[in-house]
């Protein structure tokens, strides 16, 4: 760390915005980068980001209202840059990403989504959700069903690496009967279901493709 802090400030600043850049687009995603890969892009980010904020700085007047010593302007150039480089990492996970994507894979480079498991692959869908099934080792059948939760949760249901938790609307017995849930408890509460990892033997899940993503095929007569 004593070493990071005797280095000059303009490239602090470029370690400092790259590294929020690259938690941005990495965070939750389960991917581990090679040391190289992790310094490219945090300067790639950081980099840019300062760029950026040095065209800001050069387009507006170079005069402030009130004068500044140095600290200051240092502290500014570095809240700027930060500010940039979150929006750019922002901006790479929402829609660069899949740009780069739908390119490569139109133009036949790769076909493969680059993401670091089918799970990941999965989470990342822009599709709408409405119902999910979780198959339990014991042969129950737990069943999601955001249409019927009354009230609706902002987040109706939160899936990691260790296991599911959601708002349980009903359940499939060994024989196939069918037993609904009511998630409203006492006092308006509303009851939160943990399953985990290891009672999961199958997860299905019902979603709504953007009509982008969804061929049409003809039927021939």
């Amino acid at each position: 760390m004593e070493t990071l802090l005797k280095i000059p400030y303009e490239l602090q600043i470029v370690l400092v915005a790259g590294y929020l850049a690259y938690k941005i687009i990495s965070i939750g995603k389960g991917r581990i980068h090679r040391t190289e890969d992790f310094l490219l892009q945090v300067l790639s980010f950081g980099v840019v980001s300062r760029s950026a904020t040095a065209a800001i700085l050069w387009l507006f007047p170079k005069s402030m209202p009130i004068e500044v010593d140095e600290a200051v302007s240092i502290a500014l150039v570095a809240v700027l840059t930060c500010a940039v480089a979150t929006v750019l990492g922002m901006l790479w996970r929402a829609f660069g990403e899949g740009v780069v994507r739908s390119i490569m894979n139109v133009s036949g480079v790769y076909r493969d989504d680059h993401e670091s498991s089918v799970w990941q692959s999965i989470m990342n869908q822009p599709a709408k959700w409405t119902v999910v099934q979780i198959f339990l080792e014991d042969g129950l059948v737990l069943e999601a069903n955001f249409g019927q939760m009354k009230p609706f949760p902002r987040v109706p249901i939160i899936m990691n690496e260790d296991g599911i938790a959601t708002y349980v609307t009903g359940r499939y017995r060994e024989d196939n009967s069918f037993e609904s849930y009511d998630i409203t408890g006492n006092d308006g509460d509303i009851t939160l279901t943990y399953v985990p990892r290891s009672s999961i033997k199958r997860v299905d899940v019902s979603w709504r493709l953007p009509d982008r993503h969804i061929i049409a095929s003809e039927i021939s007569a």
